[in-house]
C-alpha cells in the first residue's frame, strides 16, 4: 500500500484516504485544488524542521526535479542539520546538474553529518552519471 501525506496536518496517510483521520482535512478536495509536488516544495519552508524533513524526502522518493531550487534553498538556509541532510539525500536521489554546487558546498558545512550526508550525495551522483 501507498502512503502520502496529508497536506494540511504532515499525518502519514494511506494513498486510498479521503478524509485525513488526524486533522479532518478533505484530502481528495485538496488534491484537485493543490498540485501536491508544489505543496511539497512550499513545505520545506515550513519552520516546524520535520515538516520539511518529510516533504524534502519525499520530493526525493518521487525524484522531483522540479523541486531542486526548493531543495538547495534548504540545504543553504536551514539551521537544522537533520532537514539539511534529508535535503541533501533528495538531491542525490533526484540527480539534477543544478544541485552540485550546493551539494559541493554542503561538503564544508560546520556540521560534520552534513558534510558526511553532502560526500555521499556527491558519490552517488557520480556513480549514477557514470552508470548511464
Amino acid at each position: 500500500m501507498k502512503y502520502l501525506f496529508c497536506t494540511r496536518c504532515w499525518s502519514e496517510i494511506s494513498s486510498t484516504t479521503a478524509i485525513c483521520p488526524q486533522c479532518g482535512d478533505d484530502v481528495v478536495a485538496r488534491k484537485r485544488r493543490d498540485d501536491y509536488v508544489d505543496t511539497l516544495i512550499t513545505a520545506l519552508r515550513n519552520p516546524d524542521p520535520a515538516v520539511a524533513v518529510r516533504a524534502a524526502w519525499l520530493l526525493g522518493e518521487r525524484r522531483e526535479s522540479k523541486g531542486v531550487v526548493g531543495l538547495c534553498r534548504l540545504v543553504r538556509e536551514s539551521t537544522d542539520a537533520l532537514a539539511v541532510e534529508s535535503g541533501l539525500d533528495a538531491l542525490a536521489k533526484i540527480g539534477d546538474s543544478r544541485a552540485a554546487a550546493t551539494i559541493r558546498w554542503a561538503a564544508s558545512h560546520v556540521n560534520s553529518q552534513v558534510r558526511a550526508s553532502a560526500a555521499r550525495a556527491i558519490a552517488l551522483t557520480i556513480f549514477s552519471r557514470e552508470a548511464t
